[in-house]
């Protein structure tokens, strides 16, 4: 059972000590709500469609998101402030039945990328880690960011996958089009509380990529 029935307040969680001092982050309130959508939508304008449309749609945060003071549901989206202006945003749900934590999407405006404006991320997820119960974390990444990947990995996630068609995008032609993400995560349970996997339930191909990722 997930040790906190709700996300903590920021204020609960140990202090973040590795984002620049010159951004601050809250969680997202309901009046910022058309603003961030916009934001967004000027940022990455290649996610207006696939599935991340509906993160450049209010009826998505209005709906599907926590916000504080209300009933809980499984998704939080935080928001980063440079000088009062939203410049970054990090969305991610909790299954509370695995223990998981799915990050959803992370964003930054590009003229604050590269500025440690989105260690927000990698703090807030370890720092949830412990109160809510969470065994693993995981993410999608695209392939098309090395920079992106980079982050991910020096935040302390693996790549454990690569998933052709997992979502569509326009290209650079502004045309729909699939693409290919990795598949990153980490963990934070001690390994001798995970049930063993048998080799004997194993295609030689599954071996082959357990050897791979876990030898």
């Amino acid at each position: 059972m997930i040790k906190h029935p709700s996300w903590p307040p920021l204020t609960e969680l140990p202090k973040n000590t590795i984002t620049p001092a010159e951004y601050s982050y809250e969680q997202l309130k309901r009046s910022d709500i058309e603003l961030l959508c916009e934001l967004i939508k000027s940022w990455y304008p290649d996610i207006s469609v696939g599935s991340g449309k509906k993160y450049i749609d209010p009826k998505f945060y209005g709906t599907k998101v926590y916000f504080p003071g209300e009933e809980t549901k499984d998704v939080i989206v935080y928001i980063g402030r440079h000088a009062e202006e939203i410049v970054c945003a990090l969305c991610l749900e909790v299954d509370r039945d695995a223990l998981t934590l799915h990050s959803r999407y992370g964003v930054c405006a590009p003229q604050h990328r590269g500025t440690g404006a989105t260690l927000f991320a990698a703090y807030i997820v370890d720092a949830l880690a412990q109160p809510m119960g969470i065994a693993m974390a995981y993410s999608y990444v695209t392939m098309k960011s090395k920079a992106m990947q980079q982050f991910t990995e020096r935040a302390g996630f693996e790549p454990v996958g690569i998933l052709r068609f997992s979502d569509v995008e326009l290209d650079e032609r502004g045309e729909t089009q699939h693409v290919t993400e990795a598949v990153y995560a980490k963990y934070f349970k001690e390994i001798e509380t995970l049930q063993s996997v048998s080799e004997a339930n194993m295609t030689p191909k599954l071996k082959r990529l357990w050897d791979v990722l876990y030898a």
